[in-house]
């Protein structure tokens, strides 16, 4: 792609009161990972980059004169409220009309939307999911079974895995000290979707030196499982959970997905990760490089790991053999690489 043509506005849903107003080191500052780091690292390869939120995102016409000031060649979608706007924008509103819409896809919509909503929520976004994927110029994706499901509708989605930086230099606080014998670790979102309630009842059964610590916001839906070995240690600093995480004897991601960011940055860190038994298996080989729990019983996996350290290192070992995990500037490559081949199409 000709330099002078290196420049990508986000479209996001995100109500995040920062996002549109901030240059794109404050960005990573905020949320070094997902399209905030893509960002930051696509910028130290020459693009200019500009951002649009949910104040602007949400209406046509604001997004359309944001467009016609910014001239972006590629404008990313990433959020399924507000992903078929650019199309919009770019067919009837836009003076500035040379540039490619590519969507990030990265969850499924209908399926969220439904646990959400029901099936009315569900039924509508299955048909806007397939329509944002149909009609963008292309489509990105850091989920093998998204990429399937693209592939029956049509749509070759280019698989870009989410990325994770080396945790050697990390900076870490050794204020929060874990306890217990076997230390499980579950990092961020508890959302109902992403099935966190599934753990934390295995814990009400296992022994009280064998303990669960769920870091980031508490969710009031869980906090009836709080006990002596399943603690809630709330929102951290990133100091503190990378604290929290190097102290972790294995980790936990509940959600039926393979993709979710948790897994790369479980994977930096070396330890055995339990995962829930479906789509993960198209991330993981069970019982080699991750152990999933089967309809969610994660208790007898952890009581396994807990007994059994040569299984922990064999499992650490196998998954940091077998799957790549690549830095956020690693994956900003990828993005500009794929970016110009979408510029030639």
């Amino acid at each position: 792609m000709n330099t002078g043509t290196r420049r990508i506005l986000y479209v996001s849903s995100t109500r995040r009161p920062w996002f549109e107003d901030q240059s794109a080191a404050v960005h990573f500052a905020n949320a070094p990972y997902s399209i905030d780091a893509i960002g930051y690292n696509l910028e130290k390869l020459g693009w200019e980059v500009g951002w649009c939120g949910w104040r602007s995102s949400r209406s046509p016409f604001a997004l359309a004169r944001r467009i016609d000031e910014f001239k972006p060649s590629i404008v990313y979608t990433y959020g399924s409220t507000v992903a078929l706007h650019p199309l919009f924008c770019r067919r009837f509103l836009c003076r500035h009309r040379a540039f490619r819409v590519v969507h990030g896809w990265d969850d499924h919509y209908g399926r969220i939307w439904g646990n959400m909503f029901g099936w009315p929520g569900k039924v509508l976004m299955d048909w806007m999911e397939k329509r944002i994927v149909k009609n963008s110029d292309a489509v990105v994706t850091l989920s093998y079974e998204l990429q399937k499901i693209g592939r029956k509708w049509g749509v070759e989605c280019k698989y870009i895995p989410n990325g994770a930086d080396p945790v050697e230099n990390l900076p870490r606080s050794e204020k929060i000290k874990l306890e217990g014998r076997f230390k499980v670790v579950y990092t961020g979102d508890k959302a109902k979707w992403k099935h966190t309630e599934d753990v934390c009842r295995a814990m009400k059964g296992l022994p009280e030196d064998v303990k669960l610590y769920l870091t980031g916001k508490d969710e009031d839906y869980l906090m009836r499982y709080a006990s002596n070995n399943c603690v809630f240690l709330g929102w951290l600093s990133k100091e503190e959970q990378y604290g929290v995480m190097a102290q972790a004897d294995a980790f936990v991601c509940t959600s039926d997905q393979d993709c979710n960011a948790k897994l790369q940055e479980y994977l930096r860190w070396k330890k055995p990760i339990l995962a829930y038994d479906g789509e993960p298996n198209n991330f993981f080989r069970n019982g080699e490089t991750a152990l999933l729990a089967k309809d969610g019983d994660y208790a007898p996996l952890v009581m396994r790991l807990a007994g059994d350290p040569a299984l922990c290192r064999q499992i650490a070992e196998n998954a940091a053999r077998k799957i790549p995990v690549y830095s956020w500037s690693e994956i900003a490559s990828q993005f500009d690489e794929f970016f110009g081949e979408v510029a030639k199409r």
